[in-house]
């Protein structure tokens, strides 16, 4: 006989999640890589396209001095995230993915991508452990 596996009982996504990451969002839109550090345990990973890094606070520092730069270049101002969705896995983890798009000041749309974050609650306070990127191309794109 096969066997079969129930899904365990739905847990109710914590509202902090949600809370945590969009206080997070708001800080990237300071590019100020100090602002963003707080939102993350360490070591936590980033992974872009390019390749997977691992961060503490000092290379956390460095890495988002990297991306802050150039949107600042390219004339970044804000973004818009599409809906979020949050699963929480346990009472101490939780996923979550959207799609994000990113302007510049003239609200011209300066790039769009998907996100996949990790969340782990530390303490009373949700962390980023793991961050994932996936730039999506604007043909392919809408945010509802």
């Amino acid at each position: 006989m096969k066997e079969t596996f129930t899904d365990p009982k739905a847990i109710a996504a914590d509202p902090l999640i949600l809370k945590t990451f969009e206080d997070y969002a708001q800080a990237f839109e300071t590019l100020t890589p100090s602002t963003v550090l707080p939102f993350y345990q360490y070591p936590a990973i980033l992974i872009a396209e390019q390749k997977p890094v691992t961060i503490n606070k000092i290379t956390g520092w460095a890495a988002f001095k990297i991306i802050m730069m150039p949107l600042k270049w390219r004339g970044y101002d804000h973004s818009v995230t599409g809906p979020l969705a949050v699963k929480q896995l346990r009472d101490d983890l939780a996923i979550v993915t959207g799609t994000v798009i990113r302007y510049k000041k003239d609200d011209s749309e300066l790039e769009r991508f998907d996100l996949n974050y990790t969340l782990r609650k530390v303490k009373n306070d949700w962390k980023i452990i793991i961050g994932s990127l996936i730039t999506i191309t604007k043909k392919s794109a809408s945010i509802s």
